[in-house]
């Protein structure tokens, strides 16, 4: 089985065992800016870069870099529905939630995570304040960029939407964002 893939930038990143020297923000910045989120089922296309960029801009809790790089491990293992992660996770104790066959989807996702902070120098453990600020992103996100649903108003912890309006951009624009956004708050970081 090949646990391989090959990245932007020409790097080898092996998923069952990645090391920092694998990572390279460049990657990151690339492939975020192409993933669309949602699994794709917004109005029009909306980078999880965007997303990224916006929620370390906005006046949201958490550490800015932190919040940048909070879905870093989607560049190597692409972005997955919430619910469809849940039903892929395994407990601690080895059930899985639901009668399909199950894998540690999280537990991947957040080593590649583990490895992506030791490359790039910052700590991306979960944090509280990170997880807030993706909610309200989330909100913002369904009135500004979701078809209408009355599914939405059944959604626990009903978050109020930040006070700007998301206007999606391109993927070249998403990439180049997150790049400034990544070189700026890492000088003000040293």
């Amino acid at each position: 089985m090949n646990n391989k893939i090959v990245t932007y930038t020409g790097k080898v990143f092996d998923l069952l065992d990645p090391q920092p020297e694998m990572v390279c923000i460049e990657d990151i910045a690339h492939a975020l800016a192409n993933i669309c989120r949602y699994t794709g089922h917004v109005r029009e296309f909306y980078s999880v870069a965007q997303h990224c960029v916006l929620m370390a801009d906005a006046y949201l809790p958490g550490n800015s870099l932190q919040k940048l790089l909070h879905d870093a491990a989607e560049a190597y293992i692409g972005d997955m529905a919430s619910p469809w992660k849940q039903l892929l996770w395994v407990d601690t104790c080895g059930q899985s939630p639901t009668n399909i066959s199950a894998i540690p989807v999280k537990s991947y996702e957040q080593t590649i995570q583990n490895v992506i902070g030791i490359a790039l120098g910052v700590d991306l453990s979960h944090s509280a304040e990170v997880k807030e600020a993706d909610n309200r992103m989330f909100f913002t996100e369904i009135r500004d960029l979701m078809p209408p649903s009355e599914e939405f108003k059944n959604w626990k912890g009903n978050l109020a939407p930040l006070d700007f309006t998301i206007i999606p951009w391109d993927s070249n624009y998403s990439e180049a964002a997150f790049l400034n956004s990544y070189w700026r708050l890492k000088k003000l970081c040293e």
